[in-house]
């Protein structure tokens, strides 16, 4: 099976176990400079290391479903967004805030 250039096989192991993605993807998010990414880009990330078939079997997805997310041609609906997260222990939150 030819891989991405992206893919990171020592990387891709240890983003299988919950705990250490989750780190992972918080800390492309939530940077301490402001310069976290959107959480569809962290994701992207973590699934191009991960490996976009080995990703696809995680989540019950068609591989070209995945594929798809990754080169931006499919934007996940919020629950879609969610069950490709859900291995890693997170979701996403929608909060609507009073301003002053």
């Amino acid at each position: 099976m030819k891989r991405s250039n992206s893919y990171d096989e020592r990387l891709s192991h240890k983003l299988k176990k919950p705990a250490f993605a989750q780190e992972y993807l918080l800390s492309l998010v939530e940077a301490d400079d402001e310069e976290g990414i959107a959480i569809e880009d962290a994701l992207r990330i973590a699934i191009s290391k991960m490996g976009t078939t080995d990703f696809a079997k995680l989540v019950g997805e068609d591989k070209a479903n995945v594929d798809k997310f990754l080169t931006g041609k499919r934007v996940l609906k919020e629950e879609t967004l969610n069950r490709y997260l859900q291995p890693f222990g997170l979701r996403v939150k929608k909060a609507l805030e009073k301003v002053a």
